[in-house]
């Protein structure tokens, strides 16, 4: 059969049941057919009239005023012999059908499955044409609000008004390439977000807080394809029950298998299989983009841990960088003597939210490592051992903050 794209589909939305056909005409002779009459029954012929299961080339024909009988194969008027094809774009091979009274049966089944695939892809084209108009518009909104985050200068005001972006999250066995939470617009946030993690010097917060998309996600989720590819997807996608509001195919394959080379689909077997091939195709390349996040069991880098400074003695800003310092004192005991110390912890963070001023006693908490410990012997004596502690710690994350009895965190 020959090939045929998407500009050649009639764009017409018939959601439900279309137009119904006309009422039945009396029976004719098996030698004759009203070629005006089956032409109207076939432009009135939809996928509503013809149910999963039903033997819809009886239901046609009888609707063109032919009984086929009980089976559905009795000799009957056959309009091969009568009359060209009444749709050559969807029944090409029209001339290689039977033309006598005993293989009548073919020419209805041409017809029906015809007319059913035919409004059916009408109504899934009028389908793809709204999500397609849905999908540039909430598109074309993520990008501006996107763009306009990303010339944020400050890393957390960058990140937290990313994040605020997030669309409709991934609903659970419920995911698809076309399903809000895992469509093109959940792989854009998703991308924007690993990038602006990636800019800021904080892939290592990205997957050790885990902010990755699951493995579920990354299989369905991909970035935005050209139409003629999207509409054959999203077609099959329906076609198969996996699109809501949009109905299904009827199944035919209980009185079709003999017509099929003879009709045209709304996304032929072909079709289909190059579409699973792209898939898979786009699912090995967001898989690599995010490849160095899915880690199985995600550590934070040597020698960087988590630290928390609980009482804030001093803060300093200069630009964009910030110094903590906080002073505490514990003890602890080694063997017999007990040993104290006096630790002034300084932390130096190359940037800082904006507009947070910590005040004596406030507490921080972040990802950073100790760059520098010195100690200094106040009092040894056997019992008790009496240390001055200056530490210098390299902070590359403020995690939390509290400040005023309120804590804010980034981002968790």
């Amino acid at each position: 059969m020959r090939p045929f794209g998407p500009a050649a589909l009639v764009f017409s939305f018939v959601l439900a049941c279309g137009s119904e056909p006309q009422a039945d005409a009396p029976p004719t002779s098996r030698g004759s057919v009203d070629a005006t009459r089956l032409v109207e029954v076939y432009n009135g012929f939809s996928f509503g009239n013809c149910q999963s299961g039903d033997d819809c080339p009886r239901v046609f024909a009888k609707a063109a005023g032919v009984d086929l009988g009980a089976s559905g194969k009795q000799p009957a008027a056959n309009p091969r012999r009568s009359m060209k094809s009444p749709d050559p774009a969807w029944i090409p091979e029209w001339d290689r059908l039977p033309g006598d009274e005993a293989g009548a049966h073919y020419a209805y089944e041409a017809l029906a499955l015809a007319a059913v695939q035919r409004s059916w892809a009408a109504s899934c084209d009028a389908a793809y044409a709204a999500h397609e108009k849905s999908i540039d518009e909430e598109l074309a909104t993520l990008d501006r609000g996107i763009a306009e985050k990303n010339r944020d200068p400050n890393p957390y005001d960058r990140l937290a008004g990313l994040l605020a972006l997030e669309p409709a999250q991934p609903k659970k066995g419920a995911l698809g390439e076309f399903v809000a939470g895992s469509d093109a617009v959940r792989y854009r946030w998703e991308a924007a977000v690993f990038e602006a993690f990636e800019d800021t010097a904080r892939t290592f917060v990205y997957t050790f807080d885990a902010y990755a998309p699951d493995d579920a996600l990354l299989e369905t989720m991909r970035p935005r394809q050209p139409r003629a590819y999207e509409r054959d997807a999203f077609c099959l996608d329906a076609s198969r029950g996996a699109i809501a509001n949009v109905k299904p195919l009827p199944d035919t394959s209980a009185w079709d298998a003999d017509v099929r080379g003879m009709v045209r689909f709304a996304v032929p077997a072909e079709r289909a299989k190059e579409i699973a091939e792209r898939r898979r195709q786009l699912s090995v390349q967001v898989r690599a983009k995010f490849a160095k996040t899915k880690i199985p069991d995600p550590k934070l880098p040597t020698g960087i841990r988590e630290i928390t400074l609980d009482r804030v003695t001093a803060f300093e800003r200069d630009g964009k960088r910030a110094t903590v310092t906080a002073v505490s004192t514990r003890e602890e005991k080694s063997g017999a003597k007990t040993v104290k110390i006096d630790d002034t912890a300084t932390a130096a963070f190359a940037d800082w939210p904006s507009g947070v001023i910590l005040a004596p006693g406030d507490a921080v908490s972040f990802y950073g490592a100790e760059v520098r410990v010195k100690d200094t012997v106040i009092r040894s004596t056997p019992e008790l051992e009496h240390l001055s502690r200056a530490s210098a710690l390299e902070a590359k994350h403020v995690t939390k903050i509290v400040t005023k009895g309120q804590t804010k965190k980034y981002f968790r």
